[in-house]
């Protein structure tokens, strides 16, 4: 899946829901709900789910959630409801869909899906 599938998906959920520009730090944002949401896709499942700090962070300011798709369904974490997550300094590349390979130091944690609401 790819994130605009993901946003089409979310839409049939939150019918006012409304891409945010491409410079904004969240995919979007439903004024029904007051939330901010980001979206992820995740080729592999797996049960802990990576987040960046500097997207923790910027989530944690506002009323948001984090969804994320996987092979096995799509999980919605409530940020402000959520234990942070124990970080720790990864290896990275730059970005993950674009053509920029580069390693770079992330600060990454480790969300687990019993956090989540499954949504799908």
């Amino acid at each position: 899946m790819i994130e605009k599938e993901l946003f089409m998906i979310m839409k049939t959920i939150i019918p006012d829901l409304e891409q945010t520009d491409q410079f904004s730090y969240y995919d979007c944002y439903s004024k029904y709900h007051k939330a901010h949401i980001e979206l992820k896709c995740r080729k592999t499942h797996y049960d802990d789910l990576v987040i960046e700090k500097i997207k923790y962070d910027k989530l944690k300011k506002v009323n948001s959630w984090y969804i994320n798709s996987t092979p096995i369904g799509i999980f919605s974490f409530d940020i402000q409801k959520i234990a942070e997550p124990k970080w720790n300094d990864v290896m990275m590349p730059t970005t993950t869909e674009f053509q920029n390979n580069k390693q770079i130091i992330k600060q990454i944690g480790l969300l687990n899906i019993n956090q989540a609401k499954k949504i799908m």
